[in-house]
């Protein structure tokens, strides 16, 4: 017959005092309360493997860290674990195991490792992920990428929201998924979650980038930026821009190596649709911007055609211009280096007139801007088409410039 263990009580576990020998007080079903010599006091409990069937003890922990109640329990979780066939001690590995790789592939771990792998992005788009990453590390940064639900991405964005940064909540929203979807493709992640969230975030105001369309305005400016008295390079760059109208970004990360003064041509492959096409987009130089190309090829001390003040392995910085531009007298609310685009796409096609035409196609504008532009099947035109027909408009946009700085 088995002998009967009467089960402890917690005054016998409180009271337990270490003597010249360590000793056991069982609790019964391999559970008992080990004390040592220095009167440490851990629960242990002994069993059989599965597999082999040797005997085996595992420790549950400290007493009074573990009560006799909690000592119970895991005693129950470890029976359960047995009538499985499962190792309890190999069960502990997995679990301290996967505790780790879940510490490991936190969003703010995993969000981190893709923002530093976008180096195909600009210093900017890079600065403000991590911004929007910061945002939602308050709210998820800590949490295993797994365990993260759509309404834990939603509060956080709403947090932002509730703040009035409509669009940078969206922001939040759009880099959540890309991490969550960076850590399906990295196996980390079963799926996005946030397209769980479509439509629950309230649409910003489309804000465009303000810009003078009027052409007696636009001279001004043409004027105050010929008389710019700031550094040579910035007033290049300042010149340049309304007569190419490119992105801001890519007049700045230009490099010498793209222009062909010779032929007057400009090539490049657009930063913002580098990804979706990778087709390169020509810009013809009229005459102007050649002869402003060839006075700055003359003070040429770097592989960029507008490298940073301070180093020439850099390209100059998104505020210079903007801020040259304020010297003028132009703050963002009245005209952006961005906005040069829209004053060019408007004026060209208000005012210009090609040569048998009443005025120049939309299409062909969209196209010299670097837009996706279709034929009448859907099909996307090559950015090296209608080459000759862009030439004649940037050539007659510089000379409508031209004549708007000199009737002031």
């Amino acid at each position: 017959m088995a002998r009967i263990t009467k089960p402890l009580t917690n005054t016998q576990v409180d009271k337990a005092k270490a003597t010249d020998k360590p000793y056991k007080l069982s609790d019964g079903e391999g559970l008992y309360l080990y004390v040592s010599t220095n009167g440490t006091k851990s629960w242990r409990i002994d069993y059989t493997r599965p597999v082999t069937k040797k005997r085996a003890t595992l420790t549950l922990g400290k007493y009074p860290d573990i009560t006799l109640a909690q000592a119970r329990q895991q005693r129950a979780e470890v029976k359960s674990l047995l009538a499985q066939d499962i190792d309890p001690q190999k069960q502990r590995k997995e679990d301290e195991r996967q505790k780790l790789l879940e510490a490991n592939n936190t969003f703010e771990a995993i969000a981190k490792e893709y923002i530093d792998r976008q180096t195909h992005l600009s210093s900017g788009t890079l600065k403000n992920n991590r911004r929007y990453a910061k945002y939602l590390n308050e709210f998820i940064g800590s949490t295993p990428i797994t365990q993260i639900r759509p309404i834990d991405v939603l509060d956080a964005c709403r947090h932002i929201e509730s703040k009035g940064y409509l669009e940078t909540a969206k922001k939040m929203r759009s880099l959540a998924g890309q991490v969550f979807r960076y850590a399906v493709q990295t196996a980390r992640a079963e799926r996005d979650v946030t397209h769980d969230l479509q439509g629950a975030l309230k649409t910003p105001e489309v804000q465009h980038f303000s810009a003078i369309t009027d052409p007696k305005e636009f001279g001004r400016l043409l004027r105050a930026i010929d008389d710019y008295q700031g550094t040579f390079e910035t007033k290049i760059a300042l010149q340049l821009m309304p007569m190419l109208f490119v992105r801001s970004g890519e007049l700045r990360h230009a490099k010498w190596e793209d222009f062909d003064l010779e032929e007057e041509t400009w090539s490049f492959t657009p930063r913002k649709t580098k990804r979706k096409t990778g087709v390169s987009l020509i810009v013809p130089l009229p005459t102007q911007a050649v002869m402003l190309l060839k006075q700055l090829q003359e003070h040429k001390r770097s592989d960029y055609l507008f490298p940073a003040i301070h180093t020439t392995t850099q390209p100059m910085s998104e505020n210079t211009m903007s801020q040259a531009l304020k010297r003028l007298g132009y703050t963002g609310e009245q005209q952006t280096i961005h906005g040069f685009r829209a004053s060019a796409r408007t004026i060209i096609v208000e005012r210009l007139k090609p040569s048998g035409n009443s005025k120049y196609d939309e299409e062909l504008v969209e196209m010299q801007l670097g837009h996706v532009v279709k034929d009448m099947h859907g099909r996307a035109y090559n950015r090296t088409t209608f080459l000759d027909d862009r030439r004649d408009m940037m050539q007659k946009w510089a000379d409508y410039i031209d004549r708007l700085k000199s009737q002031g």
